[in-house]
């Protein structure tokens, strides 16, 4: 059996999030579907050599190709988090501090946000439908 990718539509709303690296900020947009959930990553290390821009691309390139086939958004932030390969340097995402360890693991972080952001929207929704059948 083989993996379907998604085709890409012509536009995708996206949000971009900026990490503080060892490398200099690390810029993450994530593109999402019709349904919010992440889509296509790109990612942009500010200070970076071509070696570490070439990782970046390649990271981001094999993580949209995940979400695009339907690999789960948990399964992709399991296999990227905690990957370290700088001096962690501290930061904040939705009113919580962490060190980035890694590329690998700036990308993990902000993917969590768009999972916990996704459970969010889902919770509202529940209850605003449980309001109005109660009403």
């Amino acid at each position: 059996m083989t993996a379907t990718t998604r085709a890409r539509p012509r536009s995708l709303p996206s949000t971009t999030t900026k990490l503080q690296t060892e490398f200099g900020n690390l810029f993450v947009t994530v593109s999402v579907d019709e349904e919010g959930d992440p889509f296509e990553v790109f990612g942009f290390l500010g200070k970076g050599g071509s070696f570490q821009h070439g990782v970046t691309e390649l990271a981001c390139r094999l993580i949209s190709l995940h979400l695009r086939r339907g690999t789960p958004l948990e399964e992709v932030i399991d296999q990227c988090q905690g990957i370290q390969e700088m001096a962690p340097f501290w930061n904040q995402l939705d009113g919580k501090s962490f060190p980035v360890l890694g590329l690998g693991d700036g990308i993990a972080h902000i993917l969590k946000a768009h999972l916990r952001a996704g459970e969010e929207r889902e919770a509202a929704d529940v209850e605003s439908a449980e309001t109005k059948a109660a009403a």
